[in-house]
């Protein structure tokens, strides 16, 4: 009974010493799977967040691509179009460009204050005498709405007298503040829409101004201009 109890402990021990390693391995299996899994889990979900962060990066880059050639051009037609700030000296200095290439003659203009408008759209009002035959001046009025910045003929009196025709004109011209604040990196861009591009079309046939804003003089200034 003594050896079947001694041949038993031995193999007890040798079954267990066989084990043990085992059993370490799948507690080990056990604490790896209850904390790292999740962990994997999650950079699998990261993995896929930075792939798709990636495509439409690409996208984004691929659209610019194909933008980039007439976007700088595009972008000078359209804030000359519509700027940023009051434009009441590029349109008067249209108006009286215009009025040289019709052959009218024009005279007392003024501009008002300006005035916000709805939608952050801010008007310039400019008044002014026109002077001409009556075909010059119907011309002129018709390519009025044909300059930049873009104007509107707001107010029309004309006047027949025998030497030619004589009108009081009141049109206003527009501009607004541009966007402070650019879409996030990882948003998607899409082209412009059928819409957009029949806007800047037209927008680009308009008459550009030769100045938008006056430019700072040149040279050293006197800071004591009357003195020696």
């Amino acid at each position: 009974m003594q050896n079947v109890m001694k041949n038993l402990s031995e193999n007890v021990r040798r079954a267990v010493f066989a084990g043990a390693p085992l059993l370490i391995v799948i507690v080990l299996f056990l604490i790896v799977g209850k904390f790292g899994v999740p962990k994997v889990l999650e950079l699998r979900s990261q993995v896929k967040s930075a792939q798709k962060t990636e495509e439409k990066l690409t996208q984004k880059l691929n659209l610019l691509q194909t933008l980039s050639s007439d976007v700088a051009l595009k972008a000078n037609i359209v804030s000359s179009a519509l700027p940023d700030t009051n434009p009441a000296l590029a349109v008067m200095s249209q108006l009286k460009n215009l009025a040289l290439n019709q052959g009218v003659v024009l005279s007392e203009m003024r501009s008002s204050s300006a005035t916000g408008g709805t939608g952050g759209l801010n008007e310039v009002a400019i008044s002014f005498k026109l002077d001409g035959a009556r075909p010059q001046v119907n011309s002129y009025l018709a390519e009025v709405t044909k300059i930049a910045p873009i104007t509107t003929v707001r107010k029309i009196t004309i006047n027949e007298t025998a030497g030619g025709t004589s009108a009081d004109i009141g049109v206003v011209s527009y501009w607004a503040d541009f966007p402070k604040t650019i879409p996030a990196v990882t948003e998607p861009i899409t082209d412009f829409s059928p819409e957009d591009k029949k806007i800047l079309s037209n927008v680009s046939t308009l008459i550009q101004p030769t100045f938008m804003k006056i430019p700072p003089s040149s040279g050293d200034i006197n800071p004591s201009p009357f003195g020696q």
